[in-house]
């Protein structure tokens, strides 16, 4: 029997339904009716009543009184909340975190690499940043943004590549490079130089400089990464000295 069977085996697939639910709903989806959420999770009605009816119990769905409609609830923060807390890092970086913006006036963050993409666990604005709505828990994808390149750098080539290759690019503005072998040289010369760097790649008027947090093996566990707004421009003495300061800070963070 292949471990694949053994893991398919011990599945349980009302847990995977239940989930289902709970994830579909998005910024375009904000709240369903039953019947819609039985379509989008492609199951029947009467199964979709019944898990609702106990996340509902559950405390993670609630009725809009207003409209009816099946929303989440607050409580479904809690799960993030929990993962916040029990991330060796998140509260470990804040003091950090806090330093790079007083020092440079820019967003700093910091980010994880899920699969594809980089997901955001903190950050902090400038004042002097465009609003581009990422707040903690976004994700964006990593072939095109400075966090995610940082991390991929970092990766053995062969992985790397099976990621961009699993990865829907595509050209988010004129500037995005997307074509796998361009990427592949940029992580080659990110990885020699110690940071990378993304230009209006994901965001027009958005510059961002990252620098993976290593683990003991050298493999990227997260980055910190600064985010300046287009217009401030962005010198070679500027970028030198932001990623003179990021690697600095990476550099203690993978002590941590």
């Amino acid at each position: 029997m292949s471990e694949k069977e053994k893991v398919d085996r011990l599945m349980v697939k009302s847990v995977v339904k239940a989930f289902r639910i709970l994830e579909v709903f998005d910024a375009e989806h904000p709240a369903m009716s039953v019947k819609q959420l039985a379509e989008r999770c492609d199951m029947d009605r009467s199964a979709a009543q019944r898990f609702v009816h106990t996340l509902t119990q559950l405390g993670y769905l609630q009725r809009n009184e207003e409209t009816q409609l099946i929303e989440p609830s607050v409580r479904t923060l809690d799960i993030a909340a929990h993962y916040l807390h029990a991330h060796p890092l998140v509260d470990k970086v804040r003091p950090y975190l806090l330093n790079l913006s007083k020092e440079t006036e820019g967003s700093v963050s910091l980010t994880i690499l899920d699969g594809q993409d980089v997901v955001y666990l903190s950050r902090l604005l400038s004042r002097n940043m465009l609003d581009t709505d990422i707040t903690i828990g976004s994700r964006l994808p990593a072939f095109c943004t400075a966090p995610g390149l940082a991390m991929l750098s970092q990766l053995e080539e062969g992985e790397a590549q099976a990621i961009l290759e699993r990865t829907q690019r595509k050209a988010y503005t004129p500037n995005t490079v997307h074509e796998v072998p361009a990427i592949m040289e940029r992580l080659a010369r990110f990885r020699r130089q110690g940071y990378a760097l993304s230009v209006e790649e994901y965001f027009l008027s958005d510059i961002s400089i990252a620098v993976p947090v290593l683990d003991r093996h050298n493999r990227p566990r997260a980055a910190v990464s600064i985010s300046m707004s287009r217009v401030r421009s962005m010198p070679e003495e500027l970028e030198q000295n932001l990623s003179d300061l990021l690697i600095a800070t990476a550099r203690q963070l993978s002590r941590l």
